[in-house]
C-alpha cells in the first residue's frame, strides 16, 4: 500500500466529503500518524516496507481518526491502538524491522 492509498482509504472509512479541507485535515492527521506509530515501532525501518503491514496500516489508521475526533488525545491512545503497537514490536528482530 502506498501512503496515498491510505489517505484515500481513511477518507472513505470516515465517510468524508472530498474536499481540499477535509483531505489537507487528513494529510497532517496520517503524517502525524506515521510518524508517531513507526517512531513507535522501529525509527530506522523503511516506511514504504512497513505500508505492507496490514497490522502496521490499521494502526495508523486508527490514531489519525482518534486524532480527527480529538485533537489534543485528551484521553490518550486508545487501548486498542496500544495493543497493535505492541503486536508490531514483535516483528521487529535485532536486525530491525522483520519483513
Amino acid at each position: 500500500m502506498t501512503l496515498d492509498e491510505l489517505k484515500t482509504q481513511l477518507l472513505q472509512e470516515l465517510n468524508l466529503d472530498d474536499t481540499e479541507e477535509n483531505q489537507s485535515t487528513l494529510n497532517a492527521l496520517v503524517e502525524d500518524s506515521l510518524s508517531f506509530v513507526k517512531d513507535s515501532i522501529d525509527s530506522t525501518a523503511n516506511t514504504e516496507d512497513m505500508l505492507q503491514d496490514g497490522m502496521f496500516v490499521r494502526a495508523v489508521k486508527t490514531l489519525a481518526t482518534q486524532m480527527f475526533y480529538d485533537r489534543t488525545l485528551a484521553t490518550g491512545t486508545s487501548i486498542g491502538l496500544r495493543m497493535m503497537l505492541s503486536h508490531l514490536k514483535g516483528k521487529v528482530g535485532s536486525n530491525g524491522w522483520l519483513r
